[in-house]
């Protein structure tokens, strides 16, 4: 596998937060170190959602983050759409990348990395109600890590797993300690007669 296919995964991978695939594809030896992780997944009705992820990644060796910055710089959308092509094998539905945006900020030895990702069928849909589960796909914990999902104000939920440490105003947030299952929260559009679940924390 080429240098800059490596970089590639590891740019895509961070939306997700496949660590293990990371280190996998690097030989287990990754130029930086990931002190912090958030990802808010914002979804709609039509099972598309907007991943935001704001990743802040430690490096020891200067070359090492300015290579990585060159890479990711040069990252191309064939080539997320060859990743999400994989992952809509593995989970069993299409999910097509329609738009990516990045923004990188060097901030002496810590590169700080915010990616937005609007992604068609990223969640599935089963008759009225949506799933946002993406099969055995796991979230790694590295170092702060942060996960929110946020649905419609005006849906009902249906389900959710895991249990969120926190879930106001169909907002779930989760703080893993250890790698955990991609959120599977089953949702729908709220009829007239019932009311929008607000808190569980």
């Amino acid at each position: 596998m080429s240098s800059k296919t490596i970089y590639i995964l590891l740019i895509i991978m961070v939306v997700f937060m496949l660590v293990e695939f990371l280190f996998f594809f690097l030989g287990g030896r990754t130029p930086f170190e990931i002190v912090y992780y958030k990802s808010t997944m914002e979804y709609d009705y039509s099972g598309n959602a907007t991943f935001t992820t704001n990743a802040k990644l430690y490096f020891k060796d200067e070359k090492k983050k300015e290579e990585y910055k060159a890479n990711y710089a040069s990252a191309s959308k064939e080539g997320l759409n060859e990743y999400f092509s994989q992952i809509s094998k593995e989970v069993g539905r299409e999910i097509v990348p329609l738009d990516y945006r990045v923004n990188v900020n060097d901030s002496g030895g810590i590169l700080e990395v915010t990616e937005t990702t609007f992604l068609k069928g990223a969640a599935r849909l089963k008759g009225d109600t949506l799933d946002t589960s993406m099969g055995s796909l796991t979230l790694n914990v590295a170092g702060e890590t942060e996960i929110v999902l946020k649905l419609p104000e005006d849906a009902t939920v249906v389900s959710v797993t895991p249990t969120p440490v926190e879930w106001r105003d169909n907002t779930m947030i989760w703080k893993p300690r250890e790698p955990m299952m991609f959120p599977k929260v089953i949702f729908r559009k709220v009829t007239e007669n019932e009311g929008v679940h607000q808190t569980t924390e």
